[in-house]
């Protein structure tokens, strides 16, 4: 008779990918784990794993092994969906996994249309978690996410790439700043020009964050040396900062679209952008996508007519 807690475990590591990351997600230790699966391995006296390199891959018994576990959780979890009450299954959630390196108001951009469009429609409720990239990617391969939002492309086997979008970026200042400072800009007015006459500093993300890199790169390609007069790893609080007046800084444009609108930010730069900022919406590749995904994703792929 097999344990079932060695089945769970060994079926969330094949799903996941590593021991490392099913621990995390198991909650126990890496050691235990290993432990864990050894003893079903020496169970079923075969190999389920091997190590190519660094990377863990199943063996061919493992695949088959693999191919069962998913049966008997799969059945698992639509036998636990079958004793939801009418009330729980009103209140299912489509769980969108949003990397801490976007813009987080952002979210709100995209999702308030769709939540508008669809009352009435359906009774989702959209559940938003904010995470390191690594700690998303966990939960949509383990499909705890629906859905994930990030910067970064992510390769795995069991994740597809349902929309990108090349957001342009430009230098952003507040308009408010401007006119105190008595700084008159134009269409014309170039960025190496604003920025060695601007006199405060720069308002930038932290080097944790890929944007600071990109900006970077930028600031020593166009040879302009500026001091930095503000830093933060939430977006949000660093277009605050730029609307505020703290100093300038760069920013993809749909995380200031509202701001830019209503006149607070000034643009500077070209429409095209002066360099792009990918987004990426993936989701698990046996997920099946109802409406409601189909909307959030058409939402997000409108943003591409600003890049």
């Amino acid at each position: 008779m097999f344990n079932f807690n060695h089945l769970y475990y060994f079926h969330i590591t094949a799903k996941i990918g590593g021991v490392s990351n099913a621990a995390k997600y198991l909650r126990i230790s890496q050691p235990s784990l290993s432990s864990q699966l050894k003893i079903l391995e020496s169970n079923l006296d075969t190999k389920l794993f091997e190590k190519k390199g660094r990377v863990l891959q199943l063996t061919p018994d493992g695949e088959r092994a693999y191919s069962y576990t998913k049966k008997m959780f799969d059945v698992a979890k639509q036998f636990e969906d079958s004793l939801k009450s009418p009330g729980d299954k009103m209140s299912e959630r489509l769980h969108v996994g949003i990397s801490e390196q976007v813009e987080r108001p952002f979210i709100a951009d995209i999702l308030s249309p769709v939540i508008r469009d669809n009352k009435g429609k359906t009774d989702k409720i959209i559940s938003i978690t904010s995470a390191p990239d690594e700690d998303i990617l966990q939960l949509l391969r383990s499909q705890e996410a629906d859905l994930m939002l990030t910067n970064k492309p992510m390769y795995a086997e069991d994740v597809v790439e349902l929309a990108s979008i090349a957001a342009p970026v430009n230098l952003m200042v507040s308009t408010q700043l401007l006119k105190n400072l008595k700084m008159r800009v134009s269409r014309n007015t170039s960025v190496q020009d604003f920025l060695t006459a601007f006199p405060g500093g720069l308002v930038i993300p932290t080097y944790k964050m890929k944007l600071r890199h990109e900006t970077d790169l930028f600031v020593e390609e166009i040879k302009v040396r500026k001091k930095i007069s503000f830093e933060s790893d939430i977006m949000s609080v660093v277009g605050r900062a730029i609307v505020d007046g703290a100093g300038c800084g760069f920013l993809p444009v749909p995380y200031v679209l509202e701001e830019i609108k209503l006149g607070l930010i000034t643009v500077i730069g070209p429409k095209s952008g002066l360099w792009k900022h990918s987004l990426y919406m993936l989701a698990h590749k046996e997920d099946e996508y109802d409406d409601l995904t189909e909307d959030i994703v058409k939402r997000f792929k409108q943003l591409d007519k600003w890049s």
